[in-house]
């Protein structure tokens, strides 16, 4: 009479099967921390890419403090990248060397002169009035919209001051322009460029989404990326027959293609419908989720559980 064993068949021939069975988590366990640490570096890469940290400063350009006759402060309100503009305030300030009692009046009379694109306005100023304030719209150049969240622009203004002498000619005046180089959601970067006219003072901005907008909208379009392809994945393998029908699984794919817009709807900045991105990435995740449910349905309709 043959002997039966109370082993395991595994046991019986060398243990294979415990130490496959034992092995598979631990490749799953390395696998996940190596997808892991390579998210971590990714992220660090893209923060310091991207230069979340980065603080606004102010910027003076033009004249000495010593020298300078009229001194303005310019500040950025608001980009409509939709419309190519860009809203600057511009405001005369006093001298700070002043005692303060004088510093909400113009101690003589000039005029300043702001060039925005085409045009030129003109803002008079009196002995004896109130330092005025001014806001003006200035055109986006070399930049656009679809290119969002990476989007760029340029624009430009050109300053000058000047006042009448007594036989009606006017003689510049050296200014001394500071620009505040924050706005909600954009970062700003002013230069002095060579004007076209002696005391003229030419400034050039380089604006741009700060670094958190665009890691947020990068993470935003990666998420709708995920979600999409996800639904694919169950809804495609279903359809095959490589995976069991969950009726609850419907619900879950008809949830992505509502929250995809909802996704889409949440970019900083409300960038149009239609941007490159959309294009690449929206519109065809969109229909992949539409799909998937499709796929979906017509598994279930097929080989679902009859009544």
């Amino acid at each position: 009479m043959e002997d039966v064993s109370d082993k395991p068949a595994g046991d019986a021939a060398g243990g294979e099967i415990p130490r496959a069975l034992s092995a598979s988590p631990l490749r799953r366990a390395i696998v996940l921390a190596v997808l892991l640490a390579g998210c971590a570096i990714a992220y660090i890469l893209i923060l310091a890419r991207f230069d979340v940290s980065s603080a606004p400063a102010e910027t003076e350009f033009g004249a000495p403090a010593g020298e300078a006759r009229v001194r303005l402060y310019v500040q950025p309100i608001e980009v409509d990248p939709v419309n190519d503009s860009v809203q600057m305030r511009i405001s005369v300030t006093p001298d700070p060397s002043l005692a303060s009692a004088a510093t909400a009046t113009a101690d003589h009379d000039f005029l300043i002169r702001i060039k925005r694109g085409k045009q030129i306005e003109h803002v008079q100023i009196g002995a004896g009035q109130p330092l005025p304030e001014v806001t003006f719209e200035f055109d986006l150049e070399d930049g656009n919209v679809r290119d969002y969240p990476l989007d760029r622009y340029g624009s430009a203004m050109t300053l000058a001051a000047s006042e009448r002498n007594p036989d009606d000619s006017e003689a510049p005046l050296p200014i001394r322009v500071t620009v505040w180089e924050g706005l909600l959601g954009y970062t700003v970067k002013a230069q002095q460029a060579a004007a076209e006219t002696a005391g003229d003072l030419q400034l050039q901005f380089a604006i741009r989404r700060t670094g958190a907008v665009s890691f947020f909208g990068i993470a935003i379009y990666g998420a709708i990326v995920v979600m999409a392809l996800c639904a694919l994945v169950i809804g495609g393998l279903v359809f095959i027959g490589m995976r069991r029908i969950e009726v609850t699984l419907a619900g879950a794919l008809g949830a992505v293609i509502f929250a995809l817009p909802a996704l889409r709807s949440a970019l900083p900045g409300t960038p149009p419908l239609g941007v490159r991105a959309d294009i690449l990435i929206f519109f065809w995740a969109e229909i992949g989720a539409i799909i998937a449910f499709c796929l979906f349905v017509s598994a279930w309709a097929r080989r679902g559980p009859r009544p």
